[in-house]
Formats: structure tokens, sequence, C-alpha cells
């Protein structure tokens, strides 16, 4: 597959010159050459980690296909699934604006492709074009305000609507539709992950899932989630949020 056959899947890179139209981009040909010629691509199998957590910062990556969970260890050895990174998202920028090592280790969730540029390449593309710099600026502050809203639903919802928040994300992303199934979604999380994802604990999570059986809104069966009434969901969703 070529290069120019993922550029529709990278939109979300905030420096990537392949995710603008032409009167957008913000590198000239010879910028977009240079990234080019040094950008990579690698394939991780689902389980596998892209970097640990104390790891330096060697650049940036981009999700063009599949997904990443992020993880970070605690001093006594817990291990927390922090966020979900899907196709769009972009690794590693908060890390090299601040010079710091990786807070978190990455791994994929599903077997991934990613995007890599080198940091000695990123710094290049910065120094040459200072606007680029602006640009990362303001995705951060777009990520620290995704955090924040973040907590604040945490904060203002129970552990139901939280956990059908995440399940109908996954579903839009990831989920499928057949005559005999209906609406069904591979879950690429253990429970536990899924507990420390929205911010609570695996029984409650299992309660909730016992309710949300009992309820015939989804069906969980092993790994896989089955939602019964998608517009009972939807609108339980919309009504709690």
């Amino acid at each position: 597959m070529s290069r120019s056959d993922h550029a529709p899947r990278i939109a979300g890179c905030p420096l990537c010159p392949l995710t603008a139209d032409r009167e957008k981009r913000e590198l000239s040909a010879d910028g977009v050459r240079y990234v080019l010629s040094f950008r990579r691509e690698r394939e991780i199998d689902a389980g596998d980690l892209l970097y640990r957590q104390g790891d330096p910062c060697e650049g940036i990556y981009c999700i063009l296909d599949g997904l990443l969970g992020e993880r970070r260890v605690d001093a006594e050895g817990h291990s927390t699934l922090i966020r979900l990174d899907h196709p769009g998202a972009t690794l590693g920028y908060d890390e090299l604006v601040t010079e710091a090592s990786h807070r978190n280790s990455a791994e994929a969730l599903r077997k991934s492709h990613v995007c890599f540029l080198p940091k000695s390449v990123v710094r290049e593309l910065l120094d040459r074009n200072p606007t680029l710099g602006e640009r990362l600026v303001r995705q951060l502050m777009r990520n620290l305000a995704e955090t924040e809203d973040n907590y604040v639903i945490a904060m203002n919802q129970g552990v139901r609507a939280r956990l059908l928040h995440v399940l109908l994300a996954l579903y839009e992303r990831y989920g499928s539709y057949g005559e005999a199934e209906g609406h069904a979604v591979d879950l690429p999380l253990a429970r536990q992950d899924l507990a420390s994802l929205i911010g609570t604990a695996p029984e409650s999570i299992s309660r909730t899932i016992r309710d949300l059986q009992r309820d015939r809104l989804v069906r969980f069966d092993g790994r896989k989630a089955y939602l019964s009434n998608l517009d009972a969901i939807y609108s339980e969703v919309n009504d709690l949020g």
C-alpha cells in the first residue's frame, strides 16, 4: 500500500503536511519532501507496546489504524488505563514540547498502524516554520480542555452513563451490524481496564453490566457486547448527559 493511500486517515496529526489541502498547508513543497523522507510507518499487534512509561521521547506518533491505550503504573506497581487513542490521534507531542520522558505506556489494544516522525525532524520543522509551533500549542490546549471535560463528565455522571458512553464510542468506531447478531462490538478491554478507564471499581462495573442486561439494553458475551436497543441507549445517554 502506498503512502498516499494512508493520507486521509491521519487528519488528526498536527504536524503532518498531508492532513490539509494544498492551500492550507503550512509547509513548502521542500518541507513536504523532507517529512516524507523521514516518515516511518509501523504495525504493532494487539498487546504490544509502542513505548514504555519512562522511556525518552524519540518523536511523534500518529495513529493511522487501530486502537491504543495509555497506561500509567504507580509507585506500588498498580497499572491504570488512562485513556484510549483512536485513529487520527497524535502521541508524544506533550513530552516533546516539555522535553520530558513518556508519562504513560502506549499499548496496542487492537492491531494498529502508526506513523512516526523523529524528534530531530519535528524540531527542524518547527525551526523552519514557527506557525507550525503555534499549531502544536493549540493542539496541546485542546487536549487539556478535553481532559478537563472528561473529568467533569466523570464527576457528574454515574457509572452506568459513563459505561454507556464508552460502549457507544467503541461501537461507533469499531462496531458492526448483522441480521443475526444486531449491533455488536468487540471489547478490547478487560473489565478491570474498563473500570479504571471510567473511574470506578471492577465490582461496580459488574453490577452495572448486570443492570444493563436486566434492562435488555446491552448483552455481554465474553469480550463482545451486543447493543440490544441502540435507540434506547442513545436516548438514555442524552438524558443523562
